[in-house]
C-alpha cells in the first residue's frame, strides 16, 4: 500500500483543489473536502498506474503529516 500526503485548498469561488506535493502534476477539483480526496484518490491511482505501465517507479513519499491517501495497487498483467 502506498500513501502521499495530500494538500486541500479552498478557491476563491469554494471549489476545493487536492494537489499531492510529492506527485507534482497530480491534482483533483471537487466541490468539498470529501469530493476532492475521493477525486485525488482516482487522479492518484491514474499516476500510479501510469508510472506501472512505463516501467518507472513512483517517487518515494516524503512528506508525512497532514492528510494521507493511501492506495493499493492490483498489479495486472500487461497486454501482449
Amino acid at each position: 500500500m502506498l500513501s502521499y500526503a495530500v494538500r486541500l485548498v479552498t478557491r476563491y469561488d469554494g471549489l476545493v483543489i487536492a494537489s499531492f506535493p510529492d506527485l507534482p502534476g497530480v491534482t483533483a477539483l471537487g466541490r468539498d473536502d470529501e469530493e476532492a480526496r475521493e477525486e485525488a484518490r482516482r487522479a492518484l491511482i491514474d499516476a500510479l498506474t501510469g508510472f506501472e505501465a512505463e516501467g518507472v517507479p513512483p517517487p518515494e513519499p516524503t512528506t508525512r503529516s497532514g492528510t494521507m491517501l493511501s492506495v493499493e495497487l492490483v498489479a495486472r498483467p500487461l497486454p501482449a
